[in-house]
């Protein structure tokens, strides 16, 4: 797994795949918050921090209401950061361009498929016969544009648009999909592996 953060390019573009995945905005800075069984990748993530940012990054631990085990990433603010936060939530809210979508690298761009990213395995006749990518945006139809049109004229990777929970996301078939996961493999943790097998031995859904 080759994470590069010695230039401030890939340092950007790790930094954007955070934040379009599960970075959550917190004032000028962000933090990530995830349940407990993803513990590995959350520290994996933790170690990226500390490279970029050359600080400490604050975990916490706790438990929800329910029981839930939760864990929370709280990386120091630096100058990219904040520049990166305030280009992507502009006037307040999440909001995709194409400007802030250049940012992104190969490493970026698994982060945030890692994130937000699910497979599935459509069947025929009860068996498989397809492979279905998903990136879960959840977004408007004009923002998931802008990131199809993206991801087609950087990188020639095709994507469509299927509607989820009143909003859209990104939808991508087997022959492109199998191409897409090849291209970020190399930058895949091992524990999230799961999300670019293609056997249906494993799934995964977000």
């Amino acid at each position: 797994m080759d994470y590069n953060v010695s230039s401030k390019v890939e340092q950007r573009g790790i930094l954007a795949g955070l934040l379009l995945g599960d970075g959550k905005r917190n004032q000028n800075n962000f933090l990530i918050q995830n349940s407990s069984k993803y513990e590995e990748y959350l520290l994996f993530k933790k170690k990226l921090l500390e490279q970029i940012t050359g600080k400490s990054v604050s975990i916490r631990r706790w438990s929800t209401r329910k029981g839930y085990e939760q864990i929370r990433l709280e990386p120091k603010l630096i100058p990219l950061t904040r520049v990166l936060v305030k280009r992507l939530y502009q006037a307040g809210t999440k909001t995709i361009t194409r400007t802030f979508l250049n940012f992104l690298t190969p490493q970026g761009i698994a982060i945030w498929f890692m994130d937000d990213g699910s497979k599935s395995f459509p069947k025929k006749d009860g068996k498989v016969h397809a492979l279905t990518l998903n990136l879960n945006t959840y977004l408007s139809k004009e923002q998931n544009e802008i990131i199809v049109a993206y991801f087609a004229e950087v990188w020639g990777f095709k994507w469509g648009l299927s509607k989820a929970k009143g909003l859209y996301r990104l939808r991508m078939g087997t022959k492109e999909g199998k191409r897409f996961l090849a291209f970020i493999h190399p930058y895949i943790h091992d524990s999230m592996l799961y999300k670019v097998q293609t056997s249906l031995n494993r799934t995964a859904t977000t």
